[in-house]
């Protein structure tokens, strides 16, 4: 991972909060960050577009494993984020710059040497089944492998939903050798998705039918252990689409040298990314120190190549100053000269710069953040194929807004949290104003009652809501989109004994008329149930 950087630039999501939650997607967990809003299709199964500073496709960056994931055939402009499978990760890594998002997932590695057998299933209203089976072992030698297919689907639903039925199995392998020493190693994974929308009988909602394939070779020698010192890694990776109706069958590749050295408190890298069919070649450095306690410096500088005598320019710098008494500060600034989809061709290079400060208090109790920010004036390209009833983004004027973010630990036990993010000059589509999600949440070990804590209670309350907007996108004739004021409830009831997991979410709970896009529906009051089980022999 990149750093050190300064407190507040990285949100991580680990295994346990990802289980511990009702995101089912990855959509759904990065609407946890102050600003995101995720453009929903309708329910499961339907587009999840996630939106991030009026930047269109450019404002999300997703790497597996550090290789970029690239968008493909239909959808070859924006990438949706629900359709990468969160069943493989263990770890979410998500660096928040002015006007973009950096996703970096991290597949499972099963580290003890004793098998891990998991299953399990999810049912809910519309005919929803959800069915999991995976398992990893891994010997004393050093080799390890491990096995995780998903099976999802969901039945016939009301008209007004907009979300027909649809299906999608996912399959991943991942065989590795690391031995004794953690010095030197390599892996293969080959990540398999395949899904199949059918049609909204009112037209609404195109039939799409994609099989994706990635696979990906890594190797590494490193001089230690414990992640310091120098490190040098080779990656070699394909992705493939098949099967679309629409489209031809597409594949693109690439390679990636990377060259690290890390300290204690400092730690700079190179990548070189060599991309064929399509893909860019890329050339990016990054930094972080820490020369003083108190101040943190990091940064990052890439040069892109693309298809068409095309290349372009992205830098990010940011400082980070911890105050007495918990206050800290921290500033940011990005510049770019780049296209945003590099599988479009006559996408020219776009010119911005974007500013944001920051102020943060952080005890035991509380964590309270605030900042403003400047983004440039930006033309967003197109927008994603699965929404039919928005053709198009508007140009988004300069932008300056206010957000902020808090926890507040009332109890033990007992949390409140929350973001706001709001536009006050310009704002572009699905950047409405006064924009916010919070939630109560209890979460217990009762360590008193059950002292090997193999038992946990979590329950959560969340809300999303935010204000009318006139700026909804575009259709087909050019016609402006509104965004309608709304308010979305949902719950979520888990309980865990020692490896089982249980249970029961409810969506839209306030049985809320609205929708995330105008013109496509959402469902009143949505519950899904299931389990999950972990068996180690």
């Amino acid at each position: 991972m990149p750093g050190p950087l300064p407190k507040g630039t990285r949100y991580t999501f680990t295994a346990d909060s990802i289980i511990l939650s009702s995101a089912r997607t990855l959509s759904d967990l990065l609407s946890h960050i102050p600003g995101v809003y995720v453009a929903r299709g309708g329910w499961y199964g339907e587009p999840e577009i996630v939106l991030y500073g009026g930047r269109g496709p450019s404002s999300l960056e997703i790497y597996w494993d550090g290789m970029p994931m690239q968008p493909l055939g239909r959808d070859s402009v924006y990438l949706d984020p629900a359709r990468i499978p969160l069943g493989p990760i263990e770890r979410v890594d998500v660096i928040i710059l002015p006007a973009s998002l950096q996703v970096y997932l991290v597949t499972a590695q099963h580290r003890p040497t004793a098998p891990r057998t998991q299953v399990g299933i999810v049912s809910g209203q519309a005919d929803i089944a959800d069915y999991r089976a995976g398992y990893a072992t891994r010997t004393r030698s050093g080799f390890g492998v491990s096995l995780l297919v998903d099976w999802a689907s969901i039945g016939t639903t009301s008209p007004v939903i907009t979300t027909p039925p649809f299906g999608t199995s996912d399959i991943w392998v991942k065989a590795d050798y690391v031995p004794s020493g953690g010095r030197v190693g390599a892996s293969f994974q080959l990540s398999s998705a395949s899904w199949h929308r059918d049609s909204a009988s009112d037209g609404r909602v195109d039939g799409w039918r994609q099989d994706r394939r990635d696979r990906m070779l890594r190797l590494f020698v490193a001089e230690r252990d414990d992640g310091l010192g120098w490190r040098f890694t080779a990656t070699l990776g394909t992705s493939a689409i098949s099967h679309d109706t629409l489209v031809a069958r597409r594949t693109t590749s690439a390679a990636i040298l990377e060259a690290s050295q890390t300290w204690r408190a400092a730690s700079v890298s190179g990548v070189a990314r060599f991309g064929a069919a399509g893909a860019p070649q890329q050339f990016e450095a990054r930094a972080g120190w820490v020369p003083l306690s108190p101040i943190t410096l990091a940064g990052s500088f890439r040069q892109s190549f693309y298809v068409g005598n095309r290349y372009g320019w992205r830098t990010f710098g940011s400082a980070g100053l911890t105050l007495p008494l918990g206050f800290s500060a921290r500033a940011e600034v990005a510049w770019q000269e780049d296209a945003e989809a590099p599988l479009v061709t006559t996408d020219p290079m776009h010119r911005t710069l974007d500013v944001a400060g920051w102020l943060r208090f952080e005890n035991r109790r509380v964590t309270v953040e605030v900042g403003r920010g400047r983004r440039d004036p930006f033309a967003p390209l197109g927008f994603a194929a699965g929404i039919k009833t928005v053709d198009s983004l508007n140009p988004t004027p300069l932008t300056e807004f206010v957000a902020a973010h808090a926890t507040l630990h009332v109890a033990p036990g007992f949390t409140l949290s929350g973001w706001f993010f709001d536009p006050v000059i310009g704002g572009g589509d699905f950047e409405p104003p006064r924009h916010g999600r919070v939630s109560a949440t209890f979460y217990s070990k009762f360590w008193r009652v059950f002292k090997s804590g193999i038992f946990a209670l979590r329950g959560e309350v969340a809300m999303e809501s935010w204000s009318r907007s006139a700026l909804g996108g575009l259709d087909t004739a050019g016609v402006r989109r509104a965004m309608t004021g709304s308010s979305f409830v949902d719950t979520n009831l888990e309980m865990q004994l020692a490896g089982v997991t249980l249970f029961w979410s409810v969506t839209n709970i306030n049985i809320m008329r609205s929708s995330y896009v105008e013109g496509l529906g959402y469902p009143k009051s949505a519950q899904q149930y299931g389990a999950r089980w972990f068996f180690t022999n």
